[in-house]
């Protein structure tokens, strides 16, 4: 359980008793390993099951190709949905095999139909395969290695993404590891009763059967048994002695069933014909990926699996590491490394021709993972090379989700699914925060810490007495006080642009104005550099004072923080994106606003989802301008409309017209930005919450700055304005502060063409370039009308090298290399010339 085996020094013999009597009391509280793998992986998989909705398209598709099996093969007439296609679904509809759709069809069948019935199935079966998981690896090293696997494979977001959604691949996810379990028993583990013998084969053609009917030969059979077959090749080639004849005829048959499957996936795929062996092949041909071949795999990986990928490189080293573990360990390191190598290889044979599929073989990084952090248990196998770069892993990974959040829709494994903007803000604090907790925590608990049994900081040969000794004696003793003169010098010079800040009269006004912030940081930039490192050192050896006493391996606290960030995005993050994903919430909130009797329409792909929440008749135009003139054709009675964000902009332009004075669309439900609930009424107390209301608008705004320009007779520039985010005008900006710049436009006849919107901050040979898509592209000109006023928002932040100056400021309209002429007004080459603009 990770306890010393043979203390060498009396403190460790204090921490072997302390470890021991942890582990007695934790397994009288329930909370050793295995228990606490079996309450995370119950909560990941089983809990959200009825948190989210149906995601429309991709679940949606799913569902309903399920519910068409039930009614026609089941009998299950209950599901028929009238008006809609009842009729068994055709091989080439499903586009990939049959189980998972008939697996999904027997929850439907058997609890009514909800998402949370279609789902349950599908949890099953990932529960299954954390089992066979957790099986394989505590059969062959012991079952706390196998309670770390199943912790990392029912936190990894891919793994519990696909066992608890409608997509379907978390059959195939779970039958891979179901093969790989019954094949690598079969050959890696000495057969003592008869049971065994047996019972593993049997679980390994089940394994290999559902593969097969969940995702086709290459995915299901050849990634299992190739893996599991070569890497017994390697295994007995690399010198280990035969387990006995059955572990040879289960090696060979491995070897060559996997050789066998691979041939046949190849011959199907390459073809040209592929679509007449579908259920063979197990997915049906697709655009080729964006990127090419493993490129494509390796990028969904590192996002489907944080915030496990970023140890799952080092978890693949410590693996290939010599070892002088028993043959049974061994075997297991090859067969999990195989497994995972031949599932890199299968994902990037068929990556150009298909497109994205689950990676199947996670259940194996899973499992040299939880095997590297039991490994990690050994001090001698932690370093702070190890720490460090998993360290940097997550600066990256944090890096580019921060700066695109819709890497996080990798682990669904979809294609052209869109990042619901609503969410970014949600998403970034989630992952940021998770990443800073782990960050701290590996750092401290994978890396090396001093060993010593006291904490003496000036004890000769101690880090502090070198650091101080080095300052002290670096460039003939001249290093110090030339620190010190730096220190002095710039604090003389912050403490005048101060006085200047403040309108004193004092040498270097001009220069220093404006520059405090800069200053200030200089001045404590030495204290830094020489404090820094001590601190550092300081919190390090209190860490490791309170961690000496710990009767926890380190490497166990390191594996649940990382569960813990992987837990909080399970029940957490991915609930709330799925939130704004579904159109459930909406249909929630209609229900729970109309009054009995009240119409509903709805407009696209949300129509297919209405039978599953809407509880009332629902009509389904067919265009957005029929949407409307069903909703305003009763004006004495309330009607609702459920429409996506792709069609809010045309709605609104048609709403403006139809009613008088113009005004934007009755929107009471935009917590998601993806899909929306209108009305033809709004009642007293109850807001528009329409989000182009921000930027349309029926009455002539009052900006801070205006202006009177005209541009080519179709818009007139009343003013504009540079605010805070919370829309207060400021008459002087500051850099590295958050803005909002304000452009107030009304429209005088109707626009047409792509135009996008330029801001030019000129001066001092200087340029501030604020270049975008005019409303964020969500309001085209086209249906901007007469009489409409609009404000566009560009949010805006000027660079430190930008101070201490007065700039003119000038925008405009352009498309391509054209601007949109300005034909009244003070302008200079179509560019409407604002005013200056002071910068401090």
């Amino acid at each position: 359980m990770g306890v010393p085996a043979s203390p060498s020094t009396p403190a460790d013999a204090k921490l072997v008793v302390r470890a021991r009597a942890w582990e007695r009391l934790s397994r009288r509280l329930g909370l050793g390993p295995v228990s606490v793998s079996l309450l995370v992986g119950a909560l990941s998989l089983m809990l959200p099951l009825a948190w989210c909705g149906l995601w429309a398209p991709y679940e949606l598709e799913v569902a309903d190709f399920s519910r068409r099996i039930a009614v026609a093969l089941h009998g299950a007439d209950a599901l028929a949905v009238p008006g809609a296609d009842n009729t068994v679904p055709t091989l080439s509809e499903l586009g990939k095999g049959q189980l998972p759709f008939t697996s999904v069809a027997l929850g439907f069948q058997l609890f009514g139909l909800s998402d949370w019935a279609g789902r349950l199935p599908l949890a099953l079966w990932a529960a299954l395969g954390i089992l066979a998981t957790f099986l394989l690896v505590s059969r062959l090293m012991d079952r706390v290695a196998a309670a770390y696997t199943a912790l990392v494979l029912s936190t990894m977001p891919l793994y519990f993404l696909q066992g608890r959604t409608m997509l379907g691949d978390g059959v195939t996810l779970a039958s891979t590891a179901l093969a790989t379990c019954g094949l690598g028993m079969s050959v890696f583990a000495r057969q003592e009763r008869r049971s065994a013998r047996f019972g593993w084969p049997i679980l390994a053609a089940l394994g290999l059967a559902a593969g097969f009917g969940a995702r086709g030969v290459l995915f299901g059979v050849t990634v299992p048994a190739l893996g599991v077959g070569l890497g017994w090749a390697i295994w007995r080639l690399s010198g280990q002695r035969s387990l006995g004849r059955a572990s040879e005829v289960a090696g060979v048959i491995s070897l060559v069933l996997g050789a066998i499957a691979l041939g046949v996936g190849l011959w199907v795929l390459l073809s040209g014909s592929p679509a007449a062996y579908l259920e063979v092949l197990g997915t049906r041909i697709g655009p080729p990926p964006k990127l090419t071949t493993h490129d494509e795999v390796l990028h969904r990986l590192g996002f489907g699996l944080f915030p496990w990928s970023a140890i799952a490189p080092f978890a693949l080293a410590v693996a290939l590491a010599p070892t002088n573990a028993s043959e049974s360990r061994t075997g297991l390191r090859v067969c999990l490394v195989s497994v995972f190598a031949i599932a890199m290889g299968v994902h990037g044979l068929v990556a150009p021709y298909i497109g994205p599929v689950p990676f199947v073989g996670t259940f194996a990084l899973a499992g040299l993972i939880g095997v590297a952090f039991r490994d990690t248990e050994d001090p001698a196998k932690r370093t702070r090379l190890l720490a460090l770069s998993v360290a940097a892993l997550l600066v990256v990974f944090y890096t580019d989700l921060k700066n695109d959040p819709g890497q996080a829709l990798g682990a669904f494994s979809v294609s052209d699914a869109v990042f619901p903007e609503s969410f970014a803000p949600i998403a970034t604090r989630w992952i940021k925060y998770g990443c800073l907790a782990c960050l701290a925590l590996v750092i401290v608990l994978l890396g090396e810490l001093p060993s010593a049994p006291t904490f003496r900081p000036l004890a000769p040969g101690s880090d502090y007495r070198r650091w101080l000794r080095l300052i002290r004696t670096a460039a003939k003793g001249r290093l110090i006080w030339i620190l010190a003169g730096f220190t002095l010098l710039v604090g003389v010079l912050a403490l005048t642009a101060w006085l200047a800040q403040r309108g004193a009269n004092v040498p270097l006004k001009q220069l220093l104005a404006g520059r405090l912030e800069l200053l200030s940081f200089a001045f404590l930039l030495v204290p830094l550099v020489v404090l820094g490192p001590m601190s550092i050192w300081l919190a390090r050896d209190l860490l490791a004072a309170c961690l000496r006493w710990l009767p926890i391996p380190r490497a166990r606290l390191a594996l649940a923080a990382f569960t813990a960030f992987g837990l909080a995005l399970s029940l957490g993050y991915y609930p709330a994106l799925a939130a704004h994903l579904s159109p459930r919430n909406v249909f929630e909130s209609f229900q729970h606003q109309a009054k009995p009797g009240e119409a509903l329409a709805v407009l696209g792909e949300a129509a297919r989802v209405a039978p599953y929440y809407a509880g009332a008749e629902v009509h389904a135009p067919k265009s957005a301008r029929a949407g409307l003139d069903w909703l305003l054709e009763a004006q004495a009675q309330r009607r609702w409309l459920v429409l996506g964000a792709n069609d809010l902009g045309q709605l609104n332009q048609l709403y403006r017209q139809k009613v008088s004075p113009p005004d934007n669309l009755p929107i009471l439900d935009a917590i998601s930005s993806e899909v929306l609930l209108a009305s033809n009424q709004l009642l007293p107390g109850e807001a528009n919450e329409n989000p182009l209301a921000l930027w349309v608008m029926s009455e002539r705004p009052t900006p801070a700055r205006p202006l009177d320009v005209d541009l080519n007779g179709q818009l007139r520039c009343i003013g504009w304005a540079i605010t805070d985010r919370d829309g207060t005008p400021i008459a002087e900006a500051s850099t590295g502060q958050a803005y909002d710049f304000r452009i107030y436009w009304e429209v005088m006849a109707a626009l047409s063409g792509n135009w996008k919107t330029f801001i030019h901050i000129d001066g001092n040979r200087r340029r501030f370039n604020g270049d975008h898509d005019t409303l964020q592209g969500k309001y085209p000109l086209r249906f901007w009308q007469k009489g409409d006023f609009v404000m566009d928002v560009f949010p805006m932040q000027l660079e430190p090298h930008f101070s201490g100056a007065t700039y003119e400021v000038y925008f405009g309209l352009f498309s391509g290399e054209k601007r949109l002429a300005v034909k009244r007004g003070r302008h200079h080459e179509d560019r409407i010339m604002a005013g200056a603009l002071v910068v401090r």
